[in-house]
């Protein structure tokens, strides 16, 4: 019988921010209760999806019916910074200022001082006072008909979340991938039983983020259109230098003559005197196209990789992708990079575009992938590894990600220590 449960279990605590976590790790599993899966299958959510995702609940299990495996979803830590995942809208201080120069600048009064505006409600009315004087101001031969005017507001993310980006969301899914290697409700062979992860886009990013963090757990890859570069703009704080060139994402969807950017909510600055200054090892550390690091990878039992992009993707670069795969290839692991760069690839069914995932179903790249690299890996074990811990330089920082038991934990020490 196919059976499904949601767990919460601890998880880790924000190391390089010295941020200790409050909220639970949330994950779901699938699996069939009359058999032994010989396959942990993780997909990994991008933005703005969950584990409580009705049409992953329908793939799951169609999957579980073809194949002898278990399949699981993780909310990562900060999963929910879309509305349709539950975030919600506010203004910072940097909103805040934003919002008055904007509007002085256009000639606005505004009813009250933006330092008055503490909740939704007021940052609601306040945007709806602007619409609408600047739709009267149009009437009245002050605006030009295609002005508009550009603020920036913030994502609170569920949970009391904030985007930490990448590190704590890799650790995340491989802390869940060891829960259940020791307490999963079916023989997971001693905890040996393999490990693929599997995502698109942002999830296709922390697939490969998580074999980066714990070489020796993840068997294999299977990825579509995931970043070989961590994009700084995602981390939440682009506003601080230009909020119309490095926000998250952009839209007229609320207000016809405002252009609202917006941001999740975080604690990484480029203020190099805070002491969460996000400094160019930070960024080292969240590349997975790192020469060096992936030379440091190397030593350990390789995983097995492949995956789809696109030659117009507008998000994430088909050269950088090119790049990491010739890496990883010559460092001995085993990949397949399926460029996807004309228009005769497209078949409507499969691939559907040359841009950003390329309209490619979760269900079917799955199907069409995981039989390849299920004998791969029977055919090519992973062998038993006993020191289950990594270190890699990044400029002046080093961090070192260490399992112990069903966690993987992080340090980050000076370099020179």
């Amino acid at each position: 019988m196919l059976m499904s449960k949601t767990y919460e279990i601890d998880s880790c605590d924000d190391v390089e921010l010295g941020i200790k976590r409050e909220s639970k790790l949330e994950f779901k599993l699938w699996h069939d209760d009359e058999k032994n899966p010989e396959v942990l299958v993780f997909f990994i959510q991008g933005v703005g999806s969950d584990c409580h995702d009705k049409m992953l609940n329908i793939v799951a299990e169609n999957l579980i019916q073809k194949f002898n495996i278990a399949f699981a979803s993780v909310n990562y830590h900060c999963i929910g910074n879309r509305p349709q995942t539950g975030s919600t809208f506010y203004l910072d201080e940097i909103d805040k200022l934003i919002l008055d120069a904007t509007t002085q600048a256009a000639g606005i009064k505004l009813p009250y001082g933006v330092d008055k505006i503490q909740n939704y409600e007021q940052m609601s009315e306040i945007f709806h006072f602007i619409n609408q004087s600047l739709i009267e101001g149009k009437k009245e031969g002050r605006f030009r008909m295609d002005y508009f005017l550009n603020l920036h507001v913030s994502l609170q993310p569920t949970k009391n979340e904030y985007q930490n980006f990448g590190i704590m969301q890799a650790q995340d899914l491989i802390n869940v991938a060891l829960y259940l290697k020791n307490n999963a409700p079916f023989d997971t062979m001693g905890g040996g039983i393999p490990v693929i992860m599997i995502g698109t886009s942002r999830g296709g990013y922390l697939a490969h983020l998580a074999a980066k963090i714990a070489p020796w757990l993840i068997d294999g890859v299977i990825d579509n259109s995931g970043g070989a570069k961590f994009l700084w703009r995602t981390i939440g704080f682009g506003k601080e230098i230009d909020f119309t060139q490095y926000s998250e994402f952009s839209t007229f969807d609320f207000f016809q003559h405002i252009k609202v950017f917006c941001s999740t909510k975080t604690f990484w600055t480029s203020n190099s005197a805070s002491p969460y200054f996000f400094s160019p090892a930070r960024c080292v550390i969240r590349n997975i196209l790192e020469p060096t690091h992936l030379e440091i990878c190397a030593k350990f039992p390789s995983s097995h990789y492949v995956s789809y992009h696109a030659i117009k993707d507008q998000y994430d670069p088909l050269e950088e992708k090119i790049a990491l795969y010739d890496c990883l290839e010559k460092l001995g692991f085993d990949v397949k990079l399926n460029s996807i760069t004309k228009e005769s690839q497209i078949d409507g069914k499969f691939i559907k575009s040359l841009e950003h995932g390329m309209g490619i179903p979760i269900k079917l790249m799955i199907e069409k992938e995981l039989p390849i690299m299920l004998e791969k890996i029977k055919k090519y074990p992973k062998k038993e590894c006993k020191d289950k811990s990594i270190s890699y330089p990044c400029e002046d920082l080093l961090y070192k990600f260490t399992q112990k038991e069903d966690k993987i934990l992080l340090e980050v020490k000076n370099a020179n220590q």
